[in-house]
């Protein structure tokens, strides 16, 4: 392949236009595609020189695209992700990859055997201070990772076509799959349906995922709630990590904090249990846009045909966990295997 990359965009709504905007900044914007007369040519006129087309059979025509980015409404991810595959064009597609674990599996197994990229818009695994505590976690800072724990809120957008664990759970269930480098073997929800509770979607949940090695995380999604909050936290035996990604000046905090077994000189004496506070470090965090980091990886993986972070089956197993967490919330609360 030669050195320029060339990318369509699917879909140039209100994040679609982001995806232009890094493209361009990146020299691999090509072509666009939408329903919208209007978005098109608002594009043209910003991007002389980038294709407006109209369908996706015209944005696949010829060898005009290296790749293509889906960032269209969730429930059309599977179509228009499946006719880019099939027409032999690399494909980046916005989370959640489907809505179903079978057809996401589905395009998994026919991007593989056509040897294209196939990944996922998982933009919180391209997060600096998400790398960060990855690193540390890899070079044994936090000693045994404990748990995890998420909190995503905030006072709307409210949906009527999902609930808000499918709208809002998909980056921390991400980030968990991450930095804990597996799926969890079975997966718990609850919640509640307040505004909508006819239609049975719920406003607010309760997650939780269980590892085989005894490690769970919880995430907690609600779009009913005062307050903008998009905080994790890890837990580890020897030091636990705070990210808070609504604090521009302290994103990440390590607390140097355990609670340690304290042996006794005489053994009448035995032991104990020791809480250890230490300092609060604040991490200097590099400023970097993690969807251009995204997006900078889609065109790396094109060029090299390595796997990318946020690869296809990391997204299917991300799409099978909310499923089986979908199955909970129906049993009020009953855990359920993923089969992962």
């Amino acid at each position: 392949m030669s050195e320029a990359v060339r990318i369509g965009l699917v879909g140039v709504g209100n994040w679609g236009k982001n995806y232009v905007r890094n493209l361009a900044g990146l020299s691999a914007l090509h072509a666009v595609c939408d329903t919208d007369e209007t978005r098109l040519s608002d594009i043209a006129r910003a991007y002389p020189g980038v294709k407006a087309a109209a369908s996706v059979e015209e944005l696949c025509q010829g060898s005009s695209i290296d790749g293509a980015i889906v960032a269209t409404d969730a429930t059309s991810h599977y179509a228009v992700a499946k006719q880019l595959l099939a027409a032999g064009k690399h494909c980046l597609v916005e989370k959640p990859l489907t809505i179903e674990p079978e057809t996401a599996l589905e395009l998994c197994e026919l991007a593989e055997r056509n040897g294209l990229v196939l990944m996922v818009g998982h933009i919180l695994l391209y997060h600096p201070a998400v790398e960060y505590i990855r690193a540390m976690i890899e070079r044994g800072e936090l000693g045994e990772v404990y748990y995890i724990t998420a909190m995503r809120t905030n006072l709307g957008v409210i949906r009527r076509n999902e609930n808000v664990m499918w709208s809002l759970a998909p980056h921390d269930v991400s980030v968990v799959q991450y930095l804990l480098g597996g799926d969890p073997s079975m997966v718990s929800a609850t919640g509640q349906a307040f505004v909508q509770p006819e239609q049975g979607v719920h406003d607010v949940t309760y997650l939780t995922l269980h590892f085989p090695d005894r490690r769970i995380a919880s995430i907690i999604s609600s779009w009913l709630d005062p307050e903008k909050v998009r905080l994790i936290k890890v837990v580890g035996s020897e030091r636990m990590v705070v990210f808070d990604d609504m604090d521009p000046r302290y994103t990440l905090q390590v607390h140097d904090k355990s609670v340690d077994w304290q042996q006794f000189n005489e053994p009448a004496q035995g032991s104990s249990l020791k809480v250890r506070t230490g300092a609060v470090r604040i991490p200097f965090i590099r400023q970097t846009e993690p969807l251009r980091a995204e997006c900078e990886e889609f065109v790396r993986c094109i060029r090299t045909g390595d796997s990318p972070r946020s690869s296809g089956r990391q997204g299917y197993a991300n799409v099978r966990i909310l499923a089986c967490a979908d199955e909970s919330l129906r049993q009020h609360g009953m855990p359920i295997a993923t089969g992962l």
